[in-house]
């Protein structure tokens, strides 16, 4: 029995190694890693005359083994070698977008096998067995822009499990040809059958509409490029993604790109040079890869904050059918909104707000694939906090049917607001941010005409009580208080500061203006603003 337990725990210790990674792990050794990325080069452009046409770029990576492994590195007609993605975004006023289309992948034929700056120090090139077929240890190499551009060896990323970084020659683009080789569709036989004669300068390419490089200036335009390995485990791939700035130049006949020096590349995703914006990654357990979801939340503006998500698939094969946040009920949600990176909007995602979820649907033609990157957006009086964004997988395979990603959510119900107004011109009563314990800014808003006399009353309780058709007092009747009489200012912006003392228990106010406008239609006196209860030191939702 005692033999048994030790047999045991040595099994389990021995497996521990791979607990965290995918199934076809090759150990902790196996590493790949960018140490560079550079020289951003533009081939030309097709289509309609400027801006109605398109141009193709490429980008140069260095590549390193810092791992006690060797990489394979096989031919381009053998599954088992180094496979780079590339994505290009760009920052159109707060948002960043993916501008890019979903780009073909570069296939590593071949490892130079240099020694240079691997893991940060000069090292030697531990020179592997196979030569070129492989990359040994404090190995390095570099795929300058022209190769990671050759067509030759560009393929769809369709094709790759990038979880996985499994890819099969058999059937594929290399194999069946452009066009297909004339035994298509009979079985095919992995030779390689592409010719990239006749192609345009930009077919394969990275390819981005020359519309969405209108009004582009310094600093809002970048590139990511990642390397995927087959077997390298997920423990060892944060250095296998980097971003940089760089800058496309249309000079009235031509596009010129250029790689500014004084920004570097940086390790992570290129969601990193958002501004404000925090992220965070998680995938499917050990079964399936990751999406990174960024976040930026701002406001409160008119008592809402504007909720701005970045989501992208990082290495999950089975890819995104939604995108899902909880919220607290009685939310407000306006102006839900969605991105995708094609110009089909009849493929775009369905955004809704139940009561409990935010939730975008994807059609089944259009989801979330693997190097993309989609944008979420929304308005709510909920306020932020911590939580976690819900992903379900769109296609069968490995994994649960779902999974979350830590992030920011809305789940602080600051205020209810509960229901409209009266009275031409309307009145809108917000908070104008935390009604928390020890804020001494806060205050309520008011907004209206401009120099309107306005009178705030405040209960304990809220109610209902209507007093003229579409008119409802929120207020509780029987037991109501005077705040007092305020005038709007030539913006039509009355503010009422409430500082809240350090300490303050929670307390739910029900406050809800009436407003002495012409032609009032309550009791020919007074319009009403909406009805709003301020949940003074309040935590969650209500």
């Amino acid at each position: 029995m005692t033999r048994t337990l030790f047999l045991l725990a040595v099994a389990t210790t021995v497996a521990g190694a791979d607990l965290l990674a995918q199934s076809n792990s090759r150990g902790p050794g196996y590493n790949a890693a960018l140490t560079n990325i550079s020289s951003a080069r533009s081939w030309g452009r097709r289509g309609a005359a400027y801006p109605g046409g398109e141009v193709g770029v490429s980008f140069q990576n260095d590549l390193c083994n810092p791992g006690s492994m060797n990489i394979e590195w096989r031919a381009p007609m053998l599954p088992d070698h180094p496979k780079f993605s590339f994505l290009v975004t760009r920052l159109v006023g707060d948002r960043m977008v993916q501008i890019s289309n979903w780009s073909y992948n570069k296939h590593a034929f071949l490892s130079l096998n240099n020694s240079g700056n691997c893991g940060g120090a000069p090292s030697t090139c531990q020179q592997p067995p196979a030569g070129g077929q492989q990359m040994g240890p404090n190995c390095t190499d570099v795929y300058a822009n022209s190769n990671n551009g050759d067509r030759t060896y560009l393929a769809p990323p369709s094709e790759m499990n990038p979880w996985l970084g499994s890819w099969n020659p058999v059937g594929s683009y290399f194999d069946i040809g452009d066009p297909v080789q004339a035994s298509y569709p009979l079985p095919a036989d992995g030779v390689r059958s592409l010719s990239t004669f006749g192609f345009d300068a930009v077919k394969n390419r990275v390819t981005i509409k020359e519309a969405d490089l209108q009004g582009t200036t310094a600093g809002n335009l970048f590139f990511q490029i990642q390397v995927i390995c087959e077997g390298e485990p997920a423990t060892n791939r944060n250095n296998n993604v980097m971003n940089r700035p760089f800058n496309l130049t249309w000079s009235g006949t031509a596009w010129s790109a250029t790689t500014p020096t004084a920004t570097p590349a940086a390790q992570g995703t290129l969601l990193d040079r958002w501004p404000g914006a925090t992220s965070s990654t998680a995938g499917n357990g050990n079964d399936d890869g990751r999406f990174t979801v960024a976040v930026k939340v701002t406001g409160p503006t008119n008592g809402l904050w504007h909720y701005e998500y970045a989501v992208l698939n990082l290495d999950n094969n089975r890819g995104g059918a939604s995108f899902r946040l909880p919220i607290c009920a009685n939310a407000r949600v306006q102006n839900i909104g969605f991105r995708d990176i094609d110009t089909n909007t009849l493929n775009d995602w369905t955004g809704s707000y139940t009561g409990s979820e935010v939730a975008w649907t994807a059609p089944v033609s259009n989801p979330q694939n693997w190097n993309q990157l989609f944008n979420f957006w929304f308005d709510s009086d909920i306020a932020p906090v911590a939580g976690n964004a819900t992903i379900d997988a769109a296609r069968v395979g490995p994994g649960a049917l779902n999974f979350t990603v830590p992030t920011t959510v809305p789940g602080l119900q600051n205020s209810v607001y509960l229901g409209d107004g009266c009275g031409t011109p309307s009145a809108n009563l917000f908070a104008n941010g935390l009604a928390s314990a020890g804020n001494a800014a806060f205050a309520l808003n008011l907004t209206s005409a401009a120099n309107t006399p306005v009178m705030l009353v405040f209960s304990t309780t809220a109610g209902n009580t209507n007093l003229a058709p579409g008119c409802n007092a929120f207020i509780d009747l029987q037991n109501y208080s005077v705040v007092d009489l305020y005038l709007t200012n030539g913006s039509g912006l009355a503010t009422v500061p409430a500082p809240i003392a350090p300490g303050t228990l929670p307390l739910d106010l029900t406050f809800q203006a009436a407003t002495f406008i012409a032609a009032p239609p309550v009791l020919n006196l007074f319009g009403l603003s909406n009805g709003l209860t301020v949940r003074v030191a309040a935590t969650g939702c209500q």
